[in-house]
Parts: C-alpha cells; sequence; structure tokens
C-alpha cells in the first residue's frame, strides 16, 4: 500500500493550499475571452482590424440593477455591431481607490458577469485608468484587473506622466497571455496639414493602439483639414509599432450629430461620417450611441442622453410648445433595428465590411484632392490588384449641393486600369454604377465602389 493515500478530503485540502499559495493568474485570463484569437494558440492579433465601442455605465441604468449590470443586458446589441472589445470609461471611485470599482456604477460581481458574459460573445473588457494613480501603485493595480480577466487598458493623456503610464501599463500587460493590449492617445499638438508628418510614439513600449481624433472631431465638414489629417493616421502605421485608432466622437467632444447636423440632412451626414470611421488604414472606436445618432445635451451641465431600447413611440400628440427641442428627442434602438435604412444598420454594414474586406483591412490609402469641391476621394489598393480583389474608391461629398465629379485622369496617373466604379454600399437611394469621366455625389453621400474596366 502506498504511503499516501489522497482521500478526497485530502485532495480538498491541497487545493486549498495551493490557491492560497498562487496567485490566481491562469483562469482568470480566459475570462477575457475563451478560445480567442491570440490565445497563444495562433499569432494572428485580435486588435488589428478592431471595432471597440466605449460606454460609460452610468448611460446603462436599468430599472434594477447597476449600470455595469445594465451594460451586461445590452450585450447582445453591442455585438450586433462587430464589436471586437468594449472599452469601459473610468469605474473606479477615486485613485486611491484604484482596486475598487464606484458603488454608483456596480460592483465587482457585476464586472466579473460582464467580462463573462461579453466572452461568450467573443468579446473582450477594457478599462480607462485613472491617470492620477501613483506610479508606486499602478503596477500592482494593473494586475488586480488583469487577473480578472480585463483585456487591455487605455491611457488618457499626452503628457510625460501618460507616456509613463503607459510604458508600465505596457511592461504589465506584455507579462500576460491573451494579447493584453494598451490604447494610448495621439499629441493632439501635431498640425494635420502636409508639412508635418513626423509622428512620435506616445512612450517607448509603443501601446498596440494609438487613439487619433484629429480626422473626426473637426469643427467643421471641411476637406481641407480632414484629408491631411486622413493622411497623418499613416505615420503611425509608418512608424512600424502601433495601429492608429480613429474615433469621430468621445466623452470629452460635442457628439457629431450635433457639431455637423443641420436639421435637414442629419441622417446622410451621420451616415458620411460612420462612412469615414470605418474606411481609413485605422481601426474604428464608437462612441456609446452615435450609430444611434445620439446627440450632446442641450446644456453643458444636463444629464447624458439615453437610449429607447424596447418601447415603441407613443401616438403622436399635439405640439407642446414648452417641450425640449428636436436634438434631445431620444433614439429609439428597436425602431432603428427593424429599419433596414436606420443610421444603426448603416453602421453594422461598415462593420461588416471593416471586417471582412481584404483591401479595407491591409490595402493601401491614397487620397486625391479635390479639396475645392469640399469631397474627400479615398482610394484602397489591396497589395495585388485582381479581378476577384479589386480597388476600392470612397467618395464622401460633405456638402449639401451635388458635386460633379471627373477621376479617370487621377486614376491612370496612380497606374491604375479602371472605366468604372462597381457600388459596394452608398448611403443615398440611388442605384447603378460610376463612371470615372463624369459622375455626381448627390448631397452628404458616402460612395463605397470597386474599380473596374
Amino acid at each position: 500500500m502506498p504511503l499516501f493515500m489522497p482521500t478526497p478530503r485530502r485532495l480538498l485540502s491541497l487545493c486549498l493550499a495551493c490557491a492560497a499559495v498562487f496567485p490566481p493568474f491562469a483562469l482568470p485570463q480566459t475570462l477575457a475571452r475563451p478560445g480567442w484569437v491570440g490565445s497563444g494558440i495562433t499569432t494572428d492579433l485580435w486588435w488589428k482590424h478592431a471595432v471597440i465601442y466605449q460606454v460609460n455605465p452610468a448611460n446603462f441604468n436599468p430599472d434594477n440593477g447597476s449600470g455595469i449590470h445594465g451594460v451586461t443586458q445590452r450585450l447582445d446589441y453591442i455585438h450586433s455591431l462587430g464589436t471586437d472589445a468594449l472599452l469601459l470609461t473610468t469605474i473606479q471611485p477615486d485613485p486611491a481607490h484604484a482596486q475598487t470599482i464606484d458603488p454608483a456604477l456596480g460592483t465587482l460581481d457585476d464586472l466579473d458577469d460582464l467580462i463573462r458574459e461579453a466572452s461568450r460573445r467573443h468579446i473582450r473588457v477594457i478599462l480607462d485608468l485613472d491617470p492620477a494613480i501613483s506610479f508606486t501603485d499602478l503596477p500592482n493595480v494593473a494586475r488586480f484587473w488583469l487577473n480578472r480577466g480585463i483585456a487591455g487598458f487605455h491611457v488618457s493623456g499626452t503628457d510625460d506622466n501618460a507616456h509613463a503610464q503607459a510604458s508600465t501599463l505596457r511592461k504589465a500587460t506584455g507579462s500576460y497571455l491573451g494579447q493584453r493590449i494598451v490604447i494610448a492617445d495621439a499629441d493632439p499638438t501635431l498640425t494635420p496639414d502636409l508639412r508635418q508628418r513626423t509622428y512620435r510614439p506616445p512612450n517607448p513600449q509603443f501601446p498596440q493602439l494609438v487613439l487619433d481624433t484629429r480626422p473626426g472631431t473637426s469643427t467643421t465638414l471641411n476637406a481641407t483639414i480632414i484629408r491631411p489629417a486622413i493622411e497623418t493616421l499613416q505615420d503611425i502605421l509608418q512608424a512600424g509599432h502601433s495601429l492608429p485608432l480613429l474615433a469621430t466622437d468621445g466623452p470629452t467632444y460635442k457628439r457629431s450629430m450635433s457639431r455637423y447636423g443641420d436639421g435637414q440632412h442629419d441622417l446622410a451626414i451621420a451616415k458620411l461620417i460612420a462612412t469615414l470611421l470605418f474606411t481609413t488604414r485605422a481601426e474604428s472606436l464608437l462612441f456609446y450611441g452615435q450609430e444611434l445618432g445620439v446627440r450632446s445635451p442641450a446644456a453643458p451641465d444636463a444629464a447624458a442622453p439615453l437610449i429607447n431600447w424596447e418601447e415603441a413611440p407613443s401616438e403622436k400628440k399635439e405640439t407642446d410648445k414648452s417641450a425640449a427641442p428636436p436634438e434631445t428627442t431620444t433614439p429609439n434602438a428597436a425602431l432603428e433595428d427593424a429599419d433596414p435604412n436606420s443610421l444603426l444598420n448603416w453602421y453594422r454594414q461598415l462593420s461588416s465590411l471593416h471586417h471582412g474586406n481584404a483591401t479595407l483591412n491591409s490595402g493601401s490609402l491614397i487620397t486625391i484632392n479635390r479639396d475645392d469641391q469640399n469631397v474627400l476621394v479615398m482610394v484602397r489598393k489591396p497589395q495585388t490588384v485582381t479581378a476577384i480583389s479589386p480597388v476600392l474608391v470612397i467618395l464622401l461629398n460633405l456638402t449639401a449641393q451635388p458635386v460633379p465629379l471627373s477621376l479617370k485622369g487621377d486614376i491612370t496617373r496612380l497606374h491604375l486600369r479602371g472605366s468604372f466604379l462597381r457600388t459596394v454600399l452608398r448611403s443615398d437611394d440611388n442605384m447603378g454604377t460610376m463612371h470615372l469621366e463624369s459622375m455626381t455625389l448627390p448631397p452628404y453621400t458616402a460612395y463605397i465602389g470597386e474599380l473596374h474596366y
């Protein structure tokens, strides 16, 4: 008989002892996404061609429960946008309690449930960390959240403190399986024109993604500003260590629907901005509700806009002159889901194209200058142009008037063959091909077409 017989009681005691000695690294890591691409089994990078959805849990408070629980309730909706990762704005109550959650937003159990349910839908969860967390505490704070299954962090700011924080977090995430990532902010002082094309990485540890808002947060729809800013996105790619992450909306910006809407073409303009977000060489960051046309509050101190998720609109009543202006109307997600021409479904189509089209994923980007007409023209060229892998041309009319275009000479100068564009997606109701010699873009129209001859 062996000297030691492992009875069930002894096995239980041994397991408890091991749990007390060894920190729980292995199992919680899998919560970020069981069997995810990049778990170590494959070399694919999940954060390439990613769509990230940023939310403030306070905007998701359900009737009974916390804001974090409310986000969990809407994961199927978030997943329908092709979301790869969910970015939560800061959930810690203050820098001194960086391993806890603000009670107004939920509990650690709520977060564990969110990570687990998001993982089942192949969505990772990323955290904003309070930039005031001390450097002494930061490594332990990072390990605390990574051990719970958090897939990475966003570092706010571009000063030396933010650079140092990003560097520390990059070292921490690099010791974990599952390709945990760091998102840093691009320096907003870089001028988006062709005279300034030098990009400085935010820190020497090279975050995987660099959030750049310059192309998408200008105050006007002006090609002379947006086109050069799109070109500067490529400087991040040319540095060879990080990928650009493009945003048009965010918690510190006036929402694009309020910034650009003119009261007449608001839906068309919103579809235009969405197309810009998904068709450059950058990854895409969506901010809660922009896919539904959520607007900024009428007053700076007003409550954050909420979404009507399921209720149908009430019957039309006599207009109340004292009622809130139209721009504060709550979007109805259920109605937009049912409408094939809605802004929500336009975002879904673009997200699907962003993920599935090889040319958008890895093709080069060339802009054609039509600033004098206030039109953005982007050419996306695959590594090898074939009949089944053609060049894509993206046309964005940033004006309220129809714009005539002729691109034949430009396409020839780029040593590309083609005479017409076969429609992939367009935001207006028109049909048919677009001929390079002569075409007309309707007001605020977004068009994506394959180049053919």
